[in-house]
This record gives C-alpha cells, sequence and structure tokens, in this order.
C-alpha cells in the first residue's frame, strides 16, 4: 500500500465516523447539554439540540486531512500499512487515535481558531445560532457563578 492510499484510508476512515455519529447528534447534544446545564428543563435541551447548527464537512475534511498527514509523519510506513486493512479493529482503532489526536494541545488550538473563524463569517447572518450562543453563554456564566470556588 502506498503513502497516498495509506492517507486516502485513514481520512476515508474518520470522515466515515463522523457521518455515522451526525445521526445521533441531537441525543448526544441534549445529553451533553443535561450534564453541563443541570438546571436546564429536559424540554428545553431538546429543542436547543435541534437548532444548533452543524459544521460545514470542510472542517471536518480539514482536520481529519491533519491527522492522515500527522500519522504519516509520526507513524512507521508498515505499522500505517497494517491499521489500514479495513477490519472493524482496524478502523477503531483509527478513531481512537484520531479522537486522541483531536485532544492534542495543537488541535485544541487548531479548533478554536477554526470555529472562531467560522464564526465571524457565519454569526453575521445566523439568526438561530447567535440567539442559541448567547443563551448558551449565559446559561454557563450563571452555572459557573453558582459553583463554589
Amino acid at each position: 500500500m502506498d503513502i497516498l492510499a495509506i492517507r486516502d484510508h485513514l481520512i476515508a476512515t474518520v470522515m466515515r465516523r463522523i457521518d455515522d455519529s451526525i445521526s445521533g447528534r441531537s441525543e448526544a447534544l441534549r445529553e451533553f447539554m443535561d450534564v453541563t446545564l443541570p438546571n436546564i428543563e429536559k424540554d428545553a435541551s431538546a429543542e436547543i439540540s435541534q437548532h444548533i447548527p452543524t459544521l460545514p464537512d470542510n472542517i471536518y475534511k480539514k482536520w481529519a486531512e491533519m491527522f492522515a498527514d500527522r500519522m504519516l509523519q509520526t507513524v512507521k510506513t508498515d505499522q500505517l500499512e497494517d491499521m489500514c486493512d479495513d477490519t472493524e479493529e482496524s478502523n477503531a482503532t483509527i478513531a481512537l487515535v484520531y479522537l486522541m489526536f483531536m485532544e492534542s494541545e495543537r488541535m485544541e488550538e487548531q479548533i478554536a481558531n477554526d470555529l472562531s473563524e467560522l464564526g465571524v463569517t457565519a454569526g453575521n447572518t445566523d439568526e438561530v445560532g447567535n440567539f442559541l450562543g448567547g443563551y448558551l453563554r449565559t446559561a454557563l456564566g450563571a452555572r459557573s457563578e453558582e459553583q463554589p470556588r
């Protein structure tokens, strides 16, 4: 397997996992709000979760490409070939390594920059997103003020 095929497989595997998780997105957002905002009513979290805008596919693809490039820089080709055998176990390993990559300090900074850039370009036209963002910031701010320090 050549390097381009390995890169393509890593990207495709990550993107497939992202596509699969979009169907459960609303439920995951609702559960996240229920845990992080315990005072929020269940009906409110269900309603809000349906209106939180999704990220454009190109952002996910950019991060998947960054992941694949980093893997090619840091992992031996023969190990990557073994990981790209397209078994469920190997694909799950790729997904796990991707999650670890996304939690790295470098990616936390990249994600913040990408989301900030996206917010600047979409913020002026997305009334629902602006409303929800304001609501969640207010709710999280109130929650942090209630927490003992």
